[in-house]
């Protein structure tokens, strides 16, 4: 597994928001060297990476993006007020360090909002949310801060460094998804894989499934599968029902996702996809956890609705505190999920 963390690390340490995932790409194709038939990157920005024979093609996805945020004003003092790129709960971000991505290059700052001591009773008992943030650099005038080439648009990422706990598990920033990013390169390395794969590292998924609405179509392949992280409940103030998903557990398969009020915008897989990959997983004695999600979906939802449709499904890395920038999983779950993929890589498609 020491392979697999390392992999893990360089990836979520990396810096990629939606629209801006060049690094992550790079890290992606210095690790797959050697070990696919090659790659492609398209106009919008997804790395492909191919690899096996024949004409019939798998298509699994993991999208390269992370939450993030985006510079939208400067005022006069040089302090920076921002918009959220994907869904970021406010409270997790002040106090938080960041970095901005400029014209000259990376500036370091962090999230500061007003004092608690000098606010209001009723302030204090509100919410606080990020339009009552903003971003320190130390400038002391906004042409201080264009000097540093920041302008308005300039992407904002946090800066956070991956650690390791206790019981094989570790937390970092960005696992949604470099999990199912560094899930896919290792079991791409690895694979023998019976057709053509194509390994689709996607763009703003976080922001609207874009990627994989473009890849999917150039593609056209048989069958799709989408690798992401799915929420962990095995914490408290959780009750079972709401997310019975554990760590340790092994990966997950989706039996369906989308909205929490009617599970409309998400994906119902196709069955004979989600059979095939149980029965994979079971053939390989993988542990496996089947889950309906509420409040989410994956870039499987875009990929099934590609020209005239893809059967697709979806496999998951377990995750708690998903969209923070704290997020914990087992490497065992994610070396199950490594198994998966290649083993459904090394099988006949369904269809």
């Amino acid at each position: 597994m020491g392979e697999l963390l390392e992999v893990l690390r360089r990836l979520s340490e990396a810096h990629g928001p939606p629209g801006f995932e060049d690094e992550v790409a790079g890290i992606i194709v210095d690790e797959l060297k050697g070990h696919v038939d090659g790659f492609t990157r398209d106009s919008l920005g997804n790395l492909i990476a191919y690899k096996g024979p024949g004409d019939r093609s798998l298509m699994i996805a993991a999208h390269m993006d992370e939450v993030a945020l985006i510079v939208k004003s400067i005022d006069e003092r040089g302090f920076i007020r921002f918009a959220k790129l994907g869904g970021i709960w406010d409270q997790l971000l002040v106090g938080q360090q960041v970095i901005v991505h400029g014209a000259k290059g990376r500036v370091r700052g962090v999230i500061g909002s007003k004092a608690v001591h000098v606010m209001k009773d009723e302030e204090r008992r509100q919410l606080l949310t990020y339009d009552k943030m903003f971003i320190d650099v130390g400038a002391r005038s906004a042409e201080e801060v264009r000097e540093m080439g920041i302008e308005v648009g300039d992407f904002i990422t946090i800066d956070k460094k991956l650690v390791e706990l206790a019981n094989g598990l570790v937390a970092g920033k960005a696992f949604d998804d470099r999990a199912g990013c560094a899930a896919l390169v290792q079991a791409i390395k690895e694979a023998k894989p019976r057709c053509r794969v194509y390994a689709v590292f996607t763009i703003q998924e976080e922001v609207g499934l874009k990627g994989a609405t473009v890849a999917g179509y150039a593609i056209k392949p048989n069958v799709g599968i989408a690798v992401d992280t799915t929420i962990a409940g095995d914490h408290p103030n959780m009750e079972p029902h709401e997310a019975p998903v554990k760590i340790g557990n092994g990966p997950v398969i989706i039996a369906a996702d989308g909205r929490r009020d009617s599970l409309s915008g998400g994906l119902i897989p196709n069955p004979r996809v989600k059979q095939w990959i149980m029965r994979v997983a079971d053939e390989r004695k993988i542990p496996f956890q089947l889950e309906v999600l509420e409040g989410g979906t994956t870039d499987a939802t875009a990929i099934q609705l590609s020209r005239e449709g893809v059967p697709s499904g979806v496999v998951a890395v377990p995750t708690r505190y998903v969209h923070t920038f704290q997020e914990v999983l087992s490497v065992k779950d994610l070396q199950s999920a490594v198994e998966l993929l290649k083993s459904l890589m090394e099988s006949e498609l369904p269809l």
